[in-house]
């Protein structure tokens, strides 16, 4: 009983954190609009780094190196996606990069067979499957093209399943709070260097309201809580079903962004957005029959 609890635990914490995440693309698009996009990222991490810190400061004895060689691991996958979905949010809509993002459901479970040896149960795999389904509905438009917006999203989504995977086996060895700082620490440092080098930014552009506050939001709700979330709280389910928890993420964007942006979605997007509900619904049904055959 306390493991099926602590499971649907983990999978609404990773459920809650998806719908903040996804509440961030629009707000990322329009600040991208006006500070240039990877400073930005170098910004946002900066911030979350001085804060997680003060907390690291406290579990300074757990620190070892090779949580630091994993977590810089884990750090450079996560500059890895942040770099292509902040680039895909400057030349795509962030409804088009928040469904496409959700594609990384389609490489976890792979990964997760190749890499981690973990084979999905069948109804992760169907949540796969019916998830996949949902994110085609939403994002195949009347002619079949992708834009290099929605390329540099896909890139994106394969590097967040490769993230989910690292997590997946970083955060069963290590002290969540020390191994989230030093990805976040990673992604900082790596991102200041490209901005160094590839961008030139309007520093100035920080006293603007909306950067201000989306810098603020984004570097403490949506870096430091939700990734010190992830990575505690992932480790209690699978990583096929992290991925299919995420798939709200999507959604969230979606929703954000009709409210927000005033991007509308048509009927049959709404359809694969509710085909995305139901494969989530599916996924928790395979833990409550797994779980049970396990009980005496």
């Amino acid at each position: 009983m306390q493991q099926k609890f602590r499971e649907y635990f983990a999978d609404s914490s990773l459920l809650f954190i998806s719908l903040i995440w996804g509440s961030t693309f629009i707000v990322i698009k329009q600040t991208v609009e006006l500070f240039e996009p990877i400073t930005f990222v170098g910004l946002r991490f900066s911030l979350a780094l001085a804060i997680m810190m003060v907390f690291c400061y406290f579990r300074r004895e757990l620190f070892s190196i090779p949580l630091l060689k994993d977590g810089i691991k884990l750090g450079f996958t996560l500059f890895l996606v942040f770099t292509f979905q902040t680039l895909a949010l400057k030349y795509a809509t962030a409804t088009e990069v928040g469904f496409l993002t959700g594609t990384y459901v389609l490489f976890v479970p792979i990964l997760s067979a190749v890499f981690l040896k973990k084979n999905p149960h069948l109804f992760s795999w169907i949540g796969v499957l019916l998830s996949a389904a949902g994110m085609l509905m939403i994002t195949v438009a009347d002619s079949i093209s992708l834009s290099g917006g929605q390329i540099l999203a896909l890139a994106n989504a394969f590097f967040i399943g490769v993230q989910i995977i690292l997590t997946d086996k970083y955060s069963r060895k290590y002290d969540a709070m020390l191994l989230t700082t030093v990805q976040i620490g990673v992604v900082a440092v790596m991102s200041m260097l490209y901005s160094l080098m590839f961008e030139n930014p309007d520093f100035s552009q920080l006293k603007h309201p909306f950067v201000f506050w989306s810098l603020l939001f984004n570097a403490t709700v949506a870096t430091v809580f939700c990734f010190f979330i992830q990575t505690a709280m992932q480790k209690y389910t699978t990583p096929t079903k992290a991925a299919i928890m995420f798939t709200m993420e999507p959604i969230s964007s979606a929703f954000f962004s009709f409210f927000i942006g005033g991007e509308v979605l048509k009927l049959k997007q709404y359809m694969g957005a509710a085909f995305i509900v139901i494969a989530i619904l599916v996924a928790e049904l395979g833990t409550y029959f797994r779980l049970r055959r396990k009980l005496p």
